[in-house]
């Protein structure tokens, strides 16, 4: 499919979905997945979201964006899963959602992916701007995708100059201001790269690493007034519900204050 300029612009400008400002979990996602097509592939997807971008609300950050009315995001989507996992765990206090859900669990967790993911106290950010159904395939025949991979690759010293990368960079840096000191930033996937990112912006970033278990080692940083863990991707085959629960178990020491339990649903 073709991009048109207005496309590519939007997209530039929308970081992710949800209220960063109140979140208290930001997930540092890649990029947006294709599967708000309903079917219908990558230009659906597009389509879908110019349509968002012109008709619902926005939460504003400086010349970008974050979405704040979206549909309900798929219940099948692992990441999504991992994701809530996490999060209801962490609000929860409550190991319960790192093993095998009853019948009950799972209807839980999936009334949390519907109804609460991204709308009460959690977002997620993406680095990378346009949607792709998986990050092999490259659907936008108009775009460089060796020029538009090593324009978000921050471990390469020399980039080419691109006004829509330095602004998307400049909205980051704005949102990343916005976030409260007391909120936890995520990161899933790409960590070392999303890692030379936040040192390209604060440059006076500090991460140190843990070794969680043999196979799962994180990077975190907790100076500058910011909460941060980077770690590997969130699905059962990079990362898994064992490593998971590792990195939950983490993050309750790591944090300074604890995540409030939302108000208006009651644990199973």
């Amino acid at each position: 499919m073709i991009l048109t300029e207005e496309e590519l612009l939007l997209f530039h400008k929308c970081i992710g979905t949800g209220n960063i400002s109140t979140a208290d979990v930001i997930i540092f996602g890649n990029e947006f997945g294709s599967a708000g097509g309903m079917g219908g592939g990558t230009q659906a997807c597009v389509s879908k979201f110019m349509s968002e971008f012109k008709t619902k609300k926005l939460f504003q950050i400086g010349e970008g964006f974050t979405q704040l009315d979206i549909d309900s995001p798929p219940v099948s989507s692992t990441f999504l899963q991992f994701i809530s996992r996490l999060v209801l765990a962490l609000k929860y206090k409550d190991e319960r959602f790192f093993g095998t859900l009853t019948s009950e669990g799972k209807i839980f967790l999936n009334n949390y992916i519907m109804n609460f993911l991204y709308r009460e106290n959690s977002a997620v950010v993406n680095l990378w701007p346009l949607p792709q159904p998986t990050e092999n395939l490259w659907d936008y025949t108009n775009i460089n995708e060796m020029n538009y991979r090593n324009n978000y690759n921050f471990t390469l010293k020399n980039f080419r100059n691109d006004k829509l990368r330095e602004m998307r960079l400049n909205i980051f840096k704005e949102a990343f201001n916005i976030i409260s000191k007391k909120s936890l930033i995520i990161g899933s996937g790409s960590d070392r790269n999303k890692m030379a990112f936040f040192q390209t912006i604060f440059p006076l970033i500090q991460f140190h690493e843990a070794t969680l278990s043999n196979s799962y080692k994180i990077h975190y940083s907790n100076n500058l007034e910011k909460q941060i863990i980077l770690s590997k991707y969130f699905d059962n085959k990079v990362l898994g519900l064992e490593n998971l629960k590792l990195l939950y178990r983490f993050i309750i020491d790591f944090i300074k204050e604890p995540i409030q339990k939302p108000s208006s649903i009651k644990l199973f």
